[in-house]
């Protein structure tokens, strides 16, 4: 009886939870890098998100790009210098602290790659205080990616194998994203110093935070769903989520078309 009661008192919790979540309204911070060409997939980003993206909610698009040109919506530019790969991709999170103080009014912050589109409603269910996305490539797999070279801040070892999360959309409440970045932005940088790129880069640095201070909200591949899952020349990779609803979309796009040098 006393373990009935239990369940009821932490059902009527939850869904009280789920009711005062729902009458807050909240500021969202979404962090986009748009360096060199990758600034034209902006619009399309920033209207489909204006469609799907926490509709009930203050939404800020910060765009970080080196074009100073570009003016969309009320978004709102933070200049950045276009880098060289993989320095593009992995210095976002310096990029976010060096910056933070932009998302001081924010209750939660959340970044994304500039290549994806939100293709159906993106709600609540995402809001909590560090939230990672399961990497559509390695779902249900065993042999996962992470940094192995114990000379990396990113170093895995075999025993602490967990989920494997994809480096395109994660977030959270703002003081736990911004922890999130300050650490692995300084770790980075100490491999660096070394010498050393972890395999993954800035995606190698969230998988390891995320083992030593585990999210709180673990997605889908749903949110972060490739575009061309469904080739057939990429079932062996993707097929484990192909029955998946998607929410948020990474574009497929010839990547060297994008990754060029610095400009002169």
């Amino acid at each position: 009886m006393k373990s009935i009661i239990k369940k009821i008192f932490l059902l009527i919790i939850l869904n009280l939870n789920c009711f005062l979540l729902a009458q807050d309204k909240f500021k969202v911070g979404l962090l986009i890098v748009a360096t060199g060409r990758y600034i034209n997939f902006v619009p399309g980003l920033i209207d489909s998100a204006n469609k799907h993206f926490l509709k009930d909610h203050k939404v800020t698009y910060f765009v970080f790009t080196d074009d100073t040109s570009f003016m969309y919506t009320d978004s709102v530019n933070i200049y950045q210098e276009k880098l060289t790969w993989p320095f593009a991709t992995m210095m976002r999170l310096e990029t976010y602290y060096k910056n933070r103080t932009y998302f001081n009014d924010m209750d939660y912050v959340f970044a994304l790659d500039a290549d994806m589109l939100f293709v159906d409603d993106v709600g609540n269910e995402i809001l909590s205080e560090r939230v990672a996305t399961l990497h559509p490539g390695f779902y249900l797999k065993k042999d996962l990616p992470y940094e192995r070279n114990i000379i990396s801040k990113a170093c895995v070892s075999q025993k602490e194998d967990n989920y494997y999360f994809a480096g395109g959309f994660f977030g959270g409440i703002k003081q736990e994203f911004i922890n999130l970045v300050k650490t692995n932005s300084e770790n980075i940088q100490d491999d660096l110093k070394r010498g050393y790129i972890a395999e993954w880069h800035d995606e190698s640095h969230n998988n390891r935070y995320f083992i030593d201070n585990p999210p709180t909200k673990i997605l889908l591949p749903s949110y972060c769903y490739p575009e061309d899952a469904a080739l057939p020349h990429l079932y062996d990779s993707y097929k484990n989520i192909l029955n998946m609803p998607r929410k948020l979309i990474a574009l497929a796009k010839k990547h060297s078309e994008y990754q060029l040098p610095n400009k002169k």
